[in-house]
């Protein structure tokens, strides 16, 4: 860790927390996370942050303990002002202050990133249909990407497993925290061969929207996003939204009509390609990266099965199996089950959405400025919305209440 900024980094992180978009106020403004540290007037930021009083203590001694921490178990660590930072994050709404890793880190800035994602109850089918869709996407160069959680996400990294590329897991959890912990072996692979990102040091303080949050870095370390199957709650939908927030390409496969999972065919009513098979994902990507991706390199690919009538994937075919020597991964408690939602009431972030979207239709940009929320909850609370029929999206990217 050879970075005179990472300290100040650290600092800044602790003193305004996760997914916060103070920081592309920051970023835009100062050149490094020390003049941040140094500066002692932010009357320039504009709203309410309540970040701003924490800003103005200069204890550094927290960021130390941890950045020793970091050293210790080994973890990388990129910060904004440096080269390996993500470019595609830099300037998304709410960009991460700091990204920690384990495993193979390459060059981010090199890869043609797809994410695949979908929900964790997946059906035999579209477990089929992921693992697929990734083991080609990854033949033809591209890397997947995706979030390690159980279902669609971990059918998408074992396909490009046995593909044998590279895959990238983007945790909404501290970086130490193994969970799931029944995907402990794939993991295990990933620290080896592929790498495991999140914005959340070890220790850090969880909230109900950690895992909304991550999936606007699933969305902006990929080029095009692929949901494979969600239901009407699925946090694949929130990707998908990112994804369109950051105009990236949004890809669907189509699902059986009526089926619990089939809220892609929604998706591709809203305005999603669909994709039948990954070369229509490919065809799209080598436009842009024809050096890169290679559509053609599916003419000598081995056909798997049909979808329809495959049988299951057996523990044989399971990639993810113990390495003869796991790295260590840092003990760590469960992670906290998440606090039950409680009702609605007066003033919630879903009441304030909606009587600013009385007033006249918004984007999130100045949803997220008249009502104090953070893009990714606020991302999170528009889903749930238009699924509960009370807001409705515009040309635009704009809502308004029904």
């Amino acid at each position: 860790m050879h970075n005179p900024d990472l300290l100040y980094a650290l600092w800044l992180q602790q003193a305004c927390g996760i997914a916060n978009t103070v920081y592309l106020k920051l970023f835009t403004r100062f050149s490094s996370c020390r003049e941040i540290y140094e500066c002692e007037d932010f009357s320039f930021l504009e709203g309410k942050h309540l970040c701003e009083k924490n800003l103005k203590r200069k204890d550094l001694d927290e960021a130390y303990e941890l950045m020793k921490n970091l050293q210790e178990k080994q973890i990388h660590v990129l910060t904004y002002y440096e080269d390996r930072y993500p470019d595609s994050l830099r300037l998304i709404q709410a960009p991460p202050a700091v990204l920690y890793a384990i495993g193979d880190l390459r060059d981010l800035n090199d890869l043609v990133g797809v994410a695949v994602v979908g929900t964790r109850s997946m059906t035999a089918y579209g477990a089929r249909v992921a693992e697929d869709f990734a083991m080609r996407l990854t033949v033809c160069g591209a890397t997947v990407i995706s979030g390690l959680a159980k279902g669609i996400d971990t059918c998408a990294h074992r396909g490009a497993f046995r593909a044998g590329g590279y895959t990238i897991a983007v945790l909404g959890t501290p970086i130490d925290e193994i969970y799931p912990k029944e995907n402990a072996r794939a993991f295990h692979a990933l620290y080896k061969s592929g790498l495991v990102i999140s914005e959340m040091y070890p220790g850090c303080k969880r909230t109900r929207g950690d895992f909304p949050n991550r999936n606007r870095i699933i969305s902006g370390l990929s080029k095009a996003t692929l949901v494979v199957e969600a239901g009407e709650h699925s946090g694949a939908l929130i990707t998908a939204r990112h994804a369109v927030y950051q105009n990236k390409l949004v890809f669907a496969v189509p699902g059986a009509l009526g089926d619990s999972h089939a809220g892609t065919n929604e998706l591709i009513k809203s305005g999603a390609r669909t994709a039948t098979s990954a070369s229509d994902i490919l065809n799209e990507l080598s436009l842009s990266y024809p050096t890169k991706i290679h559509p053609e390199y599916l003419l000598t690919s081995k056909k798997i099965y049909a979808y329809g009538n495959a049988s299951a994937v057996t523990m044989e075919d399971e990639p993810f199996t113990p390495l003869a020597e796991e790295p260590p991964a840092p003990p760590s408690p469960p992670p906290a089950e998440p606090k039950k939602e409680a009702p609605r009431a007066e003033g919630s972030p879903a009441d304030r959405i909606c009587a600013a979207l009385r007033e006249k239709p918004l984007t999130a940009d100045e949803l997220s400025a008249l009502t104090g929320i953070g893009i990714g909850d606020l991302l999170a609370e528009l889903t749930e919305l238009e699924i509960d029929g009370k807001i409705r999206s515009l040309p635009g990217n704009r809502f308004t209440c029904i």
